[in-house]
């Protein structure tokens, strides 16, 4: 993402469409989403939303709405379109919001506003105004050096090379500090695995200019990041697991377990399966709804077939966190799936290795399984057993 270029314009819709505007206004100027408000000369209310990809501007934004207004349906679609006029623009935030002001005012008969054909002239103001900031740090920078170098004149031969050594010095670390600055969305990221979020990027992108989309914006703005998180922890670099998008769809994932607590019999159990199955891993499936993250995932074994830990018929597992009365928005997909290994060895679970080939486990039964499992403890509500029994 260019930061620089995407903060101008954020900062200049921001001064230029205040809240309390009475015909445009922005109502949240995030890195990641713009949410702005059209009011008509009626005062009716019209809602949109930006999300901005991390690629910003070489991915450009999607434009939403919850309105079904006929002329709505059709902005929205103007907006989200990506000609070679939308990716060459200088500034193409700017551009998409002087042609929505200016379809809005047109449509509702309403003057357009004249900060609206000031944008790109506050844009390029801005740009010269950073621009004469860095000279001036420059020049002072060069000042200071010259400075240095004068006093420098008079001594002698190793006084110079201390001085060569120093110059150095500050050279790497002018280096680092410029590598920090361009550390994005995907630091710390696999070449591999920024490959995968960026088709993902793209296909929904393009699902949406579709009317193909899966799910929500909102939970696909918080898959997205799971996935970045995932990709980034450390647990996932040690190989602890893997995750696996199912036909690159970010609402279903396969996780892959590949370690437990070493100490645990079901550690042992995996070292058989690999000897004699040919199966180094534990395989969940992992599927989302457009309400997430307020709702849970629904997560069930699929192989191998497993006894105890909480494995219920079908793989559904028996975990709170996992059901609508204990999960929280706030927990994270890392989190959850270190938790699920956790109480697969907190509840003393081995594997079927009579069981262990093909796939015995189905679907239908593990769903089944768990609304079985909502129901009752909706009743009855969770026990935690003392503290001497884990």
């Amino acid at each position: 993402m260019s930061h620089k270029l995407l903060k101008t314009e954020l900062s200049i819709l921001e001064k230029s469409f205040p809240r309390n505007d009475g015909c445009f206004q922005i109502i949240l100027a995030a890195p990641e989403e713009l949410v702005c408000r059209f009011l008509d000369s009626k005062g009716d209310r019209y809602n949109l939303q930006c999300n901005i990809s991390p690629n910003y501007p070489v991915v450009l934004p999607i434009w939403i709405t919850e309105c079904n207004d006929p002329f709505m349906v059709q902005l929205i679609e103007e907006l989200n379109i990506s000609d070679e006029a939308s990716a060459s623009a200088t500034h193409p935030l700017l551009s998409k919001v002087r042609h929505l002001v200016s379809r809005m005012c047109e449509t509702h008969k309403m003057p357009i506003p004249p900060v609206v054909g000031e944008l790109f002239s506050l844009a390029s103001s801005a740009q010269v105004e950073d621009s004469d900031s860095d000279d001036l740090q420059q020049d002072i920078g060069s000042d200071e050096e010259l400075e240095d170098m004068d006093e420098l004149d008079g001594d002698d031969d190793d006084d110079e090379d201390d001085f060569g050594d120093e110059m150095f010095a500050d050279e790497d670390l002018d280096l680092k500090h410029s590598d920090s600055e361009d550390i994005g969305d995907d630091a710390g990221i696999t070449d591999e695995n920024k490959a995968i979020l960026e088709k993902v990027r793209l296909n929904t992108r393009q699902d949406y200019l579709s009317g193909g989309a899966t799910g929500s914006v909102r939970a696909t703005d918080r898959l997205m990041r799971e996935l970045q998180d995932v990709y980034r922890s450390q647990n996932f670099k040690d190989g602890m697991y893997q995750v696996e998008l199912i036909d690159d769809c970010l609402y279903s994932w396969h996780v892959k377990l590949f370690k437990v607590d070493p100490d645990s019999p079901l550690s042992e159990d995996m070292k058989k399966l690999k000897e004699t199955e040919d199966l180094d891993h534990i395989l969940m499936h992992m599927v989302f709804d457009d309400k997430f993250p307020y709702t849970p995932p629904f997560i069930r074994i699929v192989k191998p077939v497993i006894n105890g830990g909480y494995v219920l018929a079908g793989g559904a597992i028996c975990m709170e966190l996992l059901t609508p009365q204990g999960w929280s928005s706030a927990y994270t997909l890392e989190a959850v799936i270190m938790q699920l290994g956790a109480t697969l060895v907190k509840g003393k679970a081995r594997i079927m290795f009579s069981q262990a080939k093909g796939e015995a486990y189905t679907l239908t039964k593990a769903q089944h399984a768990y609304k079985s499992l909502v129901k009752i403890h909706e009743k009855s509500g969770w026990f935690t057993p003392p503290k001497d029994e884990g």
